[in-house]
């Protein structure tokens, strides 16, 4: 049994809206009854009327408006209109049929006749509807029988697309696609085709052709096509040949065009046994064509973004280079100045100002450092079993030696909790929240550091009573270059890369880092958490701390700079140690062979030749090859390290170094400290 289908009925009274529903009842159709004419619009949006029995006189849209705005819808063009109205004036209906009305029925009328006349246009909607599917279902018919016999043609040139497009992904960082690529359009779109590209001022070919016997690989494209080949690009116009056989095309050569400019063209040749090429293997190779041309705007990029990443590094590399060559020297001074008894009161404040901001300025290079390198990948991390406990307290021991707790009471409860991390960048990340804690607590202030082993991690938690973190501020605060309001009174300023640094190194362990605070004046908690490791940790030696009474040794300073060569042997000659100080890599190699010290610091940027070649030169002597290697620079990336490793060093330290740092080297060359234990602690 057929659906019934809608029958419209649209007037503004609802004793006529029930009288009509009642005489067409008997049809069995679906009946809308709706009282005005913006309702019936609506509803004819989403729905078809086998006929509309329209009022005229309705109150806001009468019928005739109705009408219009019915015709205007192309869904409704079509659509039989009935007039009904107790008007008969013949003018009036002449202007309905003038709409496109089918009748103009006059008010009463009897039921019988609008039945009648109701039921042709529901027979013709039926028959209209049973022509549409009719028509539907041969048109599926013939799609289907086109789809069965070109789905495997289509899947072909899909096919090569698909591969098209992931070569070019693959291979944006520069490696070789040529062939690949000629592959896959041989034989399935052509039996030979060649590639001309324009790549950093050089032109290369590549030409594939299909034999009986397989394929054969070519530099040289054939004669008929190497001018095409080579013309085109210079046009950036597609070029034809017809086909020898039949009529249609035979080869056809694609500029690759990407970006303004043409980096090369595309030949496909069909041959005798294959046919002139079907249009719809053209476009397929027009895309591949557009595709090879975005990757290799894309590769282009790739090489951009390469050298202005290698430039940048460079340009860190040298900025830290120059940076911590003045802090190198005065932090050696500072050093001196720890080692000289004075009873001026004024001079101890002056020298511990300047030991205060000498670690600041390291810290900000260190950081900047860090986090440009965390954000690109580049940090490695030595990872072994560490105690949480062990972490922080050495953090907060050094940063009570060096004066940066003074004034602010710091309480730590800890636990052991042992996490495989590395022990270094733990430290760094420990340390940062620790200044990031001083920074904004005022003197006078509390700061409470916990370990504790929670869930199955290890959690580290740095609460205070300081400044406390806005709602506004905590979503973004560990984003690069955000930071709190500094006020006049809190001179321990900083960047804003310390929290993004600790979020990155946290996160490399496999951990999480979050920050609370109850709001404004009301302190905050920064809380990391870090899976737990089962086995025992390397616990920190203690041999490695600063303070230790130290044998005398001989030791060899290589440095350039005045200041800096200057200070690092006052430093030493006041521990006890007897100094010999160079400025060049010759003058180096030929004191070294002649007082055979014990441990040399050597700068790797020196006149003559460089600390690396040093290096070298005295691993080779037999009278210099035991004695403990140091390398002191303002180089610190990964591949500085891993040079100065290869070539012999024994460490690597990044200027400024520390005085406990030194004081390391020292214990070294002294057999008091595993190297193993010197590694973990002689980093940036």
């Amino acid at each position: 049994m057929s659906s019934p289908v809608n029958i419209l009925v649209v007037d503004d009274l609802a004793p006529q809206r029930l009288a009509i529903d009642a005489a067409l009842s008997e049809l069995g159709e679906r009946i809308v009854s709706v009282a005005s004419g913006l309702d019936a619009l609506k509803f004819l949006l989403d729905h078809d009327a086998a006929v509309v029995l329209l009022d005229v006189n309705m109150p806001t849209m009468d019928g005739f408006e109705t009408a219009k705005l019915i015709r205007e819808r192309p869904r409704n063009a079509e659509t039989p209109l009935i007039f009904l109205t107790a008007d008969p004036d013949e003018l009036r209906a002449a202007e309905g049929y003038a709409l496109g009305a089918v009748d103009y029925l006059f008010c009463p009328f009897a039921p019988e006749i609008l039945r009648t006349k109701v039921r042709v246009f529901v027979a013709l909607s039926r028959a209209r509807e049973r022509a549409r599917r009719e028509a539907q279902q041969v048109l599926l018919l013939q799609v289907e029988q086109a789809a069965r016999a070109t789905a495997e043609e289509q899947s072909r040139r899909l096919s090569v697309l698909l591969e098209t497009a992931n070569l070019m992904t693959r291979t944006q960082d520069g490696s070789p696609f040529q062939g690949e690529l000629l592959r896959q359009i041989v034989p399935q779109l052509a039996d030979e085709a060649g590639l001309l590209l324009w790549e950093r001022g050089e032109t290369t070919v590549a030409w594939l052709s299909r034999r009986e016997d397989g394929f054969m690989d070519s530099e040289s494209v054939p004669e008929a096509f190497d001018y095409l080949l080579r013309q085109v690009p210079a046009t950036g116009r597609e070029a034809s040949v017809p086909h020898p056989v039949g009529h249609g095309v035979g080869a056809v050569i694609l500029p690759l065009s990407g970006g303004g400019e043409v980096l090369g063209a595309l030949a496909a040749v069909a041959g005798p046994d294959r046919g002139p090429h079907a249009e719809a293997d053209l476009e397929v190779l027009r895309l591949v064509a557009s595709r090879v041309a975005d990757g290799l705007g894309q590769r282009r990029l790739y090489r951009e973004l390469q050298d202005r990443d290698r430039k940048k590094d460079e340009f860190l590399a040298m900025l830290s280079h120059e940076l911590r060559n003045p802090l190198g020297a005065i932090a050696s001074a500072v050093g001196v100045l720890d080692l000289v008894t004075g009873a001026d009161e004024r001079a101890q404040r002056a020298q511990h100002v300047i030991a205060r901001q000498t670690r600041h300025l390291g810290r900000l290079v260190d950081d900047l450092l860090d986090v440009s390198r965390v954000t690109i990948g580049r940090i490695t991390l030595n990872k072994e079993a560490v105690d949480l406990q062990d972490i922080v307290n050495v953090a907060v021991h050094s940063l009570r030696e060096t004066g940066q707790l003074d004034m602010r009471e710091c309480e730590v409860q800890a636990e052991h909790a042992v996490v495989h991390a590395d022990g270094a960048r733990l430290e760094q990340v420990t340390t940062n929240l620790l200044v990031n804690a001083v920074k904004y607590t005022e003197p006078g202030g509390r700061i409470t550091v916990t370990v504790r082993i929670e869930d199955g991690e290890g959690v580290l938690r740095v609460a205070d009573n300081g400044a406390g973190i806005s709602a506004e501020l905590l979503p973004r605060l560990f984003d690069l270059f955000v930071q709190g309001r500094n006020t006049l009174e809190r001179a321990n300023g900083g960047l804003g890369i310390g929290l993004t640094l600790v979020k990155r190194l946290v996160e490399l362990h496999e951990g999480s880092v979050e920050a609370t605070s109850p709001g404004p004046t009301r302190g905050s908690t920064f809380t990391v958490r870090l899976p737990l490791l089962a086995a025992e940790p390397r616990h920190i030696s203690e041999s490695a701390r600063p303070g230790l009474p130290l044998p005398s040794l001989r030791v060899l300073i290589v440095e350039d700079s005045p200041d800096a060569q200057e200070m690092l042997s006052r430093y030493f000659e006041m521990g006890g140690h007897r100094v010999h100080s160079v400025s060049s890599g010759p003058e180096a190699v030929e004191t070294a062979r002649r007082i055979r010290p014990d441990v040399a610091l050597v700068d790797l940027g020196l006149p003559g030749f460089d600390g690396l070649e040093v290096a070298r030169r005295l691993r080779e002597d037999r009278r210099t090859c035991e004695m403990v290697l140091v390398a002191l620079t303002g180089y610190g990336q990964v591949s500085d390290r891993d040079r100065t490793a290869q070539l012999g060093f024994d460490a690597h330290l990044v200027k400024p170094a520390a005085p406990e740092k030194l004081t390391e080297v020292v214990a070294l060359a002294l057999g008091r400290q595993s190297a193993l234990g010197l590694e973990g602690s002689l980093g940036p």
